[in-house]
């Protein structure tokens, strides 16, 4: 895997090749995602619905929609992330006039050809239709459930407390979580978590420093978190991902 990284812009390209991997339910909650399939043929999973990638066929994800990606080592998948911010910033023109200067960095044109780059550059109004005319809308307690659990990337947070926190059953919170984010209260905090690892990685912190910056104390837990939820480990980011 590589990963392609803007400074200035809340924007990531990230190259997913030459792996036989499923990466399983998971959501974003501050991106937007558009990927595709550059090479061979992939396999999307959006909320339950299975979708099968040919070379050139691309989705979009709206922040906190469930989704899975299954990849073989033959299959290439380019995906774009970017940032809630950035849309809320720019115009569509403007947006497009960045990306565009983002898919000539000499290091990202040796992955995308110039015909996958003007593909991904016309998907891009669609991106911003989706953000203003399909928000995906969460009923009030999926809301404080995501807001408290986005906001707090410190430490762990016991279930008892969640539940408390917004008065309802820990049990049914929990089938609740699982139907709107795909994944457990506890799954979806984990993954913000390390989420957060990640940006910070990409700002030049060290492993430890992005670790104890979210909560984790345990080394090896962190490590495996990351590279669950990731696909490499944070010593094989870091290796792996360059400035456009």
């Amino acid at each position: 895997m590589k990963y392609f990284r803007s400074r200035q812009y809340p924007i990531e390209f990230v190259l997913s090749e030459g792996i036989n991997k499923d990466f399983s339910s998971h959501n974003h909650a501050n991106h937007y995602v558009l990927s595709f399939c550059a090479t061979g043929n992939a396999t999307a999973i959006l909320e339950g619905s299975p979708l099968l990638l040919k070379e050139n066929d691309f989705f979009i994800v709206p922040p906190f929609m469930p989704h899975a990606v299954k990849l073989s080592d033959t299959s290439i998948l380019v995906s774009l992330c970017l940032g809630k911010s950035f849309l809320a910033g720019y115009s569509p023109q403007k947006g497009i006039e960045i990306l565009e200067a983002s898919l000539l960095s000499p290091n990202l044109q040796q992955q995308v050809t110039n015909f996958q780059a003007r593909l991904l550059l016309q998907a891009i109004p669609q991106i911003y239709e989706f953000h203003l005319t399909c928000k995906r809308e969460l009923e009030s307690d999926m809301a404080a459930l995501c807001d408290c659990l986005t906001n707090n990337l410190t430490d762990s947070i016991p279930l008892d407390q969640l539940a408390s926190k917004l008065y309802i059953n820990k049990y049914y919170l929990i089938r609740k979580c699982k139907k709107y984010l795909g994944l457990t209260p506890h799954k979806f905090h984990l993954q913000n978590r390390v989420r957060k690892a990640q940006d910070l990685l990409g700002k030049n912190k060290s492993i430890i420093e992005a670790s104890v910056s979210t909560g984790f104390y345990d080394q090896s837990h962190f490590n495996k978190s990351f590279k669950n939820i990731v696909g490499i480990s944070p010593r094989e980011y870091l290796a792996a991902t360059q400035i456009l």
